[in-house]
């Protein structure tokens, strides 16, 4: 049967078309069901739906007989108003050019496993889809990120994402203010402890606070406001002190000012483990000194995958230094210069999993993670 097009043609296509059309998280209905039709059309069972997010899916096909699992890893949201700030429409296009390009490899001996993972800026998908048994059975999981140099993912923090919804009673501010109780107030005190929360946390560790939402007009006290929290750390226990923190604050912040919170932990996403013999493989491929990582101290839930499973994940120049998640960024993103680093991020993918199917003991060297799909 004549193939309808390449593979690397439909990848940018589809890079092209995500990029174009920007969907944010949990909402990205179109750029989920162009993944899932390439993948039919490429013969790749899928089911959809995973962990009851309507915009994630696995797909999987055999490829030549037994042997190892191999679970390519696949984003595709966008950041509200700035759109692929963070470059996911290459990303999508890139593994599934390489998912395409090996889906017909009879050559070699396996199982091939597509996880579209929705929502990765929120850290709500990769988590939930583990729990689920989207990545059961796979032996080794890779993907890949665009950015400024070629290297592998080292490090990324731990995240967790909060709300702290503060309750006041309203009052007109100039006639009656002694009636009334400031729920921007209390957010106001939260943020500024948390600010000064910095000074005792380790090297790594990073707060952050946005004010979401204010109630009222400029001459009533508010009796809503809703602050947003993200705290990040290297480690696991790192990162539950400053969830504990959070909550320490949020709690004296209402305690202070004789208001109310609720506090919400909307998402959290774990630390990023390097597997050493995945990463030997990818600097071979790559052809660049090993040791060469990619550590920075944003997040992603990778990282939950990368803890449950052995994970890999490239970088390839898509672009010079820019500010992530930035419009400049999302324009960097759409550029002739970024497909091209996509299609050779793509070629990478292709050439460590042929490489890793047909010697996975090779580079699986660490006993904690044996091959699972045997």
């Amino acid at each position: 049967m004549e193939k309808r097009s390449t593979a690397a043609e439909r990848g940018e296509q589809l890079a092209r078309h995500l990029h174009a059309n920007p969907e944010t998280g949990l909402a990205e209905v179109d750029a989920s069901e162009r993944c899932v039709r390439l993948l039919r059309e490429w013969g790749f069972r899928v089911e959809r739906g995973i962990a009851a997010l309507d915009t994630s899916f696995v797909a999987e096909k055999t490829l030549g007989g037994d042997g190892p699992t191999v679970g390519l890893v696949v984003e595709y949201d966008a950041l509200p108003e700035v759109g692929h700030g963070c470059g996911h429409n290459l990303i999508c296009g890139g593994v599934m050019e390489a998912a395409l390009e090996l889906a017909d490899r009879s050559d070699l001996a396996g199982t091939l496993k597509v996880i579209g993972t929705p929502a990765e800026e929120l850290f709500a998908g990769k988590a939930p889809m583990l729990e689920a048994g989207a990545f059961d059975g796979v032996d080794a999981a890779f993907t890949y990120h665009p950015s400024d140099v070629v290297a592998v993912f080292g490090t990324l923090n731990g995240a967790a994402l909060f709300e702290l919804a503060f309750q006041g009673q309203a009052s007109h501010a100039a006639s009656r203010p002694w009636d009334g109780r400031s729920a921007l107030d209390a957010a106001t005190l939260a943020a500024h402890a948390l600010a000064m929360e910095r000074q005792y946390q380790r090297d790594g560790c990073r707060i952050h606070a946005k004010v979401e939402s204010v109630s009222g007009s400029h001459n009533v006290l508010p009796d809503m406001t809703s602050l947003r929290v993200n705290v990040r750390a290297p480690k696991d226990d790192l990162l539950q002190g400053l969830i504990e923190s959070v909550q320490r604050i949020a709690e004296g912040s209402a305690h202070a000012t004789a208001t109310a919170v609720s506090v919400s932990l909307l998402s959290k996403a774990r630390p990023y483990l390097m597997h050493e013999g995945l990463a030997r493989l990818a600097w071979d491929v790559l052809g660049i000194p090993a040791g060469t990582t990619y550590d920075i101290s944003g997040s992603s839930d990778l990282g939950d995958v990368s803890q449950a499973i052995p994970t890999v994940c490239v970088t390839e120049v898509g672009w010079s230094p820019v500010t992530w998640h930035s419009r400049e960024l999302h324009d960097a993103a759409g550029s002739a210069g970024a497909v091209a680093s996509m299609h050779r991020a793509a070629g990478v993918l292709t050439r460590m999993v042929e490489r890793f199917v047909a010697s996975p003991h090779e580079w699986l060297t660490d006993p904690d993670f044996a091959l699972r799909s045997r």
